[in-house]
């Protein structure tokens, strides 16, 4: 037997052009994902890590008129998620404690919790340009839409971790936070080029596909849906690992690279400013000092 790897596939074409979602080469139909990325393959051991995958079938043409009232056909969408992430806020809090002291999350919980997640990154990925397929109202899967988030199976959450989540979530909270307000206001500009063209720009797509990928994990790992810290910003390193999607794996063009330190450094600004802004907003509504009033009084004669 030879110890030697199979050949290295070819990079992901320039062209903006590509199958379908679910042909080939990015799936079959009714597995749109390929192999199990856990695999036993020559690939398997280095990606044993459990990781949260994204699979964005984006960089097709748009309708230019859905384009222009993206934001006001979302709306409905966004008023469900709203409601979905409040009760998912106190779903979390519950969660916490029987982690905290079971070492698992409650299955009931989980799946709760993967159906909110997989609901916002099919609203979010919608709003961000990446697909032009309105999302479905489906709290649980929906296999047809061209926007994926596989979680990986569950397991033991190490009690320590979870204790300190919310403090060890945190520096990755402040890079997502800040690398998707900079896709946020990047978008702005993309949402124009697309009214004339009809297409998302490649470095675009790869850029924000980054950043929301990045954001989800963060989302994931926050929700105990995985003990795997948020990494892998840039993307993946290319390797001879199969292509399940255009993001999957995740392979950054140098111009996606670019925008992408483009919409870090934007973000951490608009950041910077909006701090500024909130603290002169306190100020300004600060109570004022107490002043004395005097009210004259008619001498009684």
């Amino acid at each position: 037997m030879s110890d030697q790897l199979p050949p290295a596939p070819p990079p992901p074409p320039d062209s903006p052009d590509q199958p379908p979602y679910g042909q080939p080469p990015y799936g079959q139909p009714g597995n749109p994902y390929g192999a199990d990325p856990y695999g036993t393959g020559p690939y398997g051991a280095a990606q044993m890590e459990p990781r949260v995958q994204l699979d964005v079938h984006g960089l097709r043409p748009q309708r230019r008129w859905t384009v222009l009232i993206r934001l006001i056909l979302a709306i409905p969408q966004i008023i469900v998620l709203y409601l979905l992430f409040l009760a998912g806020f106190f779903v979390v809090i519950v969660g916490w404690f029987a982690a905290l002291f079971t070492g698992h999350l409650p299955t009931g919980i989980r799946e709760f919790l993967i159906g909110i997640l997989k609901y916002q990154v099919r609203v979010h990925g919608y709003l961000l340009l990446l697909v032009d397929e309105y999302p479905p109202f489906a709290f649980f899967d929906a296999p047809d839409y061209p926007i994926q988030v596989e979680v990986p199976p569950a397991t033991r959450l190490n009690p320590a971790a979870v204790f300190f989540r919310i403090i060890l979530v945190f520096p990755a909270w402040i890079i997502s936070d800040v690398v998707m307000t900079g896709a946020g206001i990047v978008s702005f500009f993309v949402w124009v080029i697309m009214l004339f063209t009809g297409r998302q720009p490649e470095p675009a797509f790869g850029a924000t596909s980054a950043a929301f990928r990045y954001s989800t994990r963060t989302i994931a790992y926050f929700g105990m849906l995985t003990p795997t810290y948020p990494k892998e910003l840039f993307g993946e390193v290319p390797s001879a690992a199969d292509r399940r999607s255009p993001t999957r794996p995740l392979l950054l063009s140098s111009g996606a690279r670019v925008l992408l330190i483009v919409m870090i450094v934007v973000g951490a600004i608009g950041a910077f400013f909006s701090g500024e802004r909130n603290n002169d907003w306190a100020n300004d509504n600060s109570l004022p000092p107490a002043h004395t009033i005097s009210v004259p009084v008619t001498p009684v004669p």
